[in-house]
């Protein structure tokens, strides 16, 4: 399923993201032109806005109640019943959305810390933003945090 965040919803995109979906970030102009995109795109247009745009009756919306991006995260599951895999996890830029992919060690030399190029020999890469991703401790943190989403805990 891909989704279509609204300025209502901005941090949720990013946690979706790390969740393996494909989320869109709408930033900026009118909430017409983001469900006309998310109409266009195909995507579930997520939204806290009680004033949704009438662009067309195949525009699919999920209206959030909460405010906290972990509790959205877990309100998008349960009513589109979404069962995130394991497998999807951090497998997108969580910068623009990108699927990433595997590079060789060599192909990132000088473009990341050199103790990071020494200690690490798994990377990725972000096709659009030539952002580079390993699984450092920052991955073992964001994945504690997505589990307690995913829990329920805080």
């Amino acid at each position: 399923m891909k989704f279509l965040a609204d300025r209502t919803t901005g941090k949720l995109a990013k946690k979706l993201r790390a969740l393996g979906f494909d989320a869109a970030y709408w930033g900026g102009g009118p909430i017409e032109e983001a469900a006309r995109a998310a109409l266009v795109e195909g995507r579930m247009f997520l939204t806290r806005s009680r004033r949704i745009p009438a662009v067309g009756k195949d525009l699919q919306v999920t209206l959030l109640e909460a405010n906290d991006p972990r509790e959205q995260v877990r309100e998008v599951i349960q009513k589109l019943q979404l069962k995130p895999s394991g497998e999807h996890r951090f497998s997108r830029c969580l910068m623009c959305n990108e699927p990433l992919h595997p590079v060789a060690k060599s192909e990132v030399e000088g473009r990341v810390p050199d103790f990071i190029y020494r200690y690490y020999n798994s990377f990725y890469l972000c096709p659009r933003c030539r952002r580079v991703y390993w699984p450092g401790t920052h991955l073992d943190k964001m994945k504690k945090e997505v589990d307690r989403i995913l829990s329920g805990g805080g």
